[in-house]
């Protein structure tokens, strides 16, 4: 059996976030599987008392300027988030969840644990334990790999 470790992780990866878009997708919008995960992603930072700005939001999921824009007056319009002016510099506008942008995190959250618990069903314990401890190392030899310019 031809292994190619690289290549089935990355075609299952795919796969996965192709799942959890669908999963997370609302109303048939065809950015809405990523309003969703930027909810959580304001959540989470907003939890750990994190402002976010529009630029954290760029540079997290790798997307333009007028991208962010375009989907946060989207997100505000639906109210999921508001923007607050920041005291020390009134050009930067913090984003905030408000009370329906939580209940749209928690309806993800509830979305997500379920999926994850049919993923790993019929799965020993055992099992799942070693295919963590397997991940794990994986991540932790991809990291030692130095590839020259040469691509070697």
């Amino acid at each position: 059996m031809s292994r190619k470790t690289a290549l089935r992780i990355k075609i299952l990866s795919n796969e996965l976030n192709r799942k959890v878009a669908e999963l997370l997708k609302e109303d048939g919008e065809p950015s809405s599987g990523i309003q969703m995960r930027i909810l959580n992603f304001i959540h989470r930072k907003n939890h750990d008392s994190a402002p976010v700005y529009q630029k954290d939001i760029e540079q997290e999921f790798d997307i333009r300027r007028s991208t962010a824009s375009g989907i946060l007056q989207r997100m505000e319009k639906r109210a999921f988030i508001e923007r607050q002016s920041c005291k020390e510099d009134n050009r930067l506008k913090a984003i905030f969840l408000t009370a329906a942008g939580q209940q749209k995190v928690k309806e993800n959250i509830n979305k997500l644990e379920n999926f994850d618990d049919l993923l790993i069903k019929d799965i020993p314990e055992e099992e799942l334990t070693i295919f963590f401890q397997l991940l794990e190392k994986l991540s932790e030899n991809s990291k030692k790999i130095n590839i020259d310019k040469g691509g070697n």
